[in-house]
């Protein structure tokens, strides 16, 4: 039903299920709803570890290593260093012009850093750029993840360790973090969770020799999938790293290598799989919806406004250096339309939500919550218009909406 809605007003299937998740919570807080949403809970941690991972998966199959090697550099780049340097500027934006609390400005700036995979993959399967901007768009927001994850989770460690966490901007000075420990700890958790996923990937290679039918091969593939990010996460590495790592691997060397599958077995993989990332995108964007507090971000709009200016700012401070960078010294070559395309393409999503309902109740929440829903819908209702228009005056030669 939302697929066909979709059609007719002519938006992602996905923005409808958003709306519709929305519906139903402003239905229930008139108080004419049909059920008690508030008895409607999933852990955001389903979402995080069981959702997002087959999403990232799938749309790694479909890149070709030999392509992804055109854009690896600017694509690491941003998912990591750019993570950073959007968390540095949106915090202290946040702090000094918006006055939020340090602690709450940055925490917030490294949960909303990381573009949200659900939606950049399904916003860049509805409109046509060239396929390597394509590339490079869904390969940042597979691993931008790891990068947030754990920028978010180190504030949130000296959050609880300091009982000021809640002090004003001044203090900003007074809050000790260890640079070279958190550096080392992100290469543990990114370079831990790619040598899991490519572990179970290479593993299941050989495995996969010894098979010769679709249901025994597509039932492995899930397998390497969940197997990887479950190993990775219980060793406190990234998971949706290595879904990323897994996923490249699987549709290269595997799907693609000879003699390894048969031509009946691709086909039959190649369909469970996009019908398992429609339905994950499906539960990421209900989810998305249902979770919205409209009430609560209607008191905050004026926050919210200025968050979501800063957050536009970081996205920009942290990409046109970057690619302007890789673009004069490296082989990646990205032209000024390019640019804006990737900046206005940064969205953010059912991600950042999971992250945010995944701390304990608390002060710091309730001033997250609001400020976080609201972003994410602006993000929604802003910046997917702009960029279907920007792409369709930068690229006149695609029809935009497919």
């Amino acid at each position: 039903m939302p697929h066909l809605l979709a059609k007719k007003i002519r938006l992602p299937y996905t923005m409808v299920l958003v709306g519709i998740g929305i519906a139903v919570s402003l239905v229930h807080v008139s108080g004419f709803g049909i059920f008690d949403t508030s008895k409607f809970h999933v852990d955001p941690k389903l979402i995080l570890y069981f959702i997002v991972p087959p999403l990232i998966y799938e749309a790694m199959m479909k890149i070709d290593r030999e392509q992804f090697k055109t854009v690896r550099i600017s694509s690491l780049l941003l998912a990591t260093l750019g993570v950073v340097l959007a968390t540095l500027v949106g915090g202290f934006l946040l702090s000094y012009v918006a006055g939020l609390p340090v602690i709450v400005a940055f925490a917030f700036a490294a949960l909303i850093a990381p573009t949200d995979a659900a939606i950049v993959i399904q916003v860049f399967k509805k409109v046509r750029v060239p396929k390597a901007l394509t590339m490079l768009m869904e390969s940042e927001a597979s691993f931008n993840d790891a990068t947030g994850l754990v920028i978010f989770s180190s504030i949130i460690a000296i959050a609880a360790a300091q009982g000021s966490a809640l002090g004003s901007p001044e203090t900003i000075g007074q809050i000790n973090v260890n640079i070279p420990e958190q550096i080392v700890h992100f290469a543990i958790v990114f370079f831990g969770g790619l040598a899991v996923g490519l572990g179970f990937a290479v593993a299941a290679r050989f495995l996969f020799k010894l098979m010769d039918e679709p249901f025994s091969e597509t039932a492995l593939s899930v397998a390497v999938l969940f197997g990887s990010v479950v190993v990775a996460n219980a060793l406190q590495l990234s998971g949706l790293v290595a879904a990323a790592a897994s996923g490249l691997y699987f549709g290269n060397l595997v799907m693609k290598g000879k003699g390894i599958m048969s031509e009946k077995t691709l086909v039959y993989s190649s369909h469970f799989w996009e019908m398992i990332a429609f339905f994950a995108n499906s539960v990421a964007f209900l989810y998305l919806g249902l979770s919205m507090d409209i009430q609560n971000m209607g008191k905050n709009l004026p926050l919210i406004a200025m968050a979501f200016g800063a957050v536009l700012a970081a996205r920009a401070a942290s990409t046109y250096p970057i690619l302007a960078a890789t673009h004069r010294f490296t082989h990646e070559k990205w032209p000024s339309a390019w640019r804006h395309v990737i900046m206005i393409g940064g969205m953010r999503g059912a991600l950042s939500v999971a992250l945010v309902a995944t701390l304990p109740d608390s002060n710091f929440k309730d001033i997250l919550e609001p400020i976080t829903f609201g972003v994410v819908l602006s993000s929604l209702i802003v910046q997917y218009p702009l960029l279907t228009r920007y792409i369709k005056k930068a690229f006149p030669e695609n029809a935009v909406p497919q």
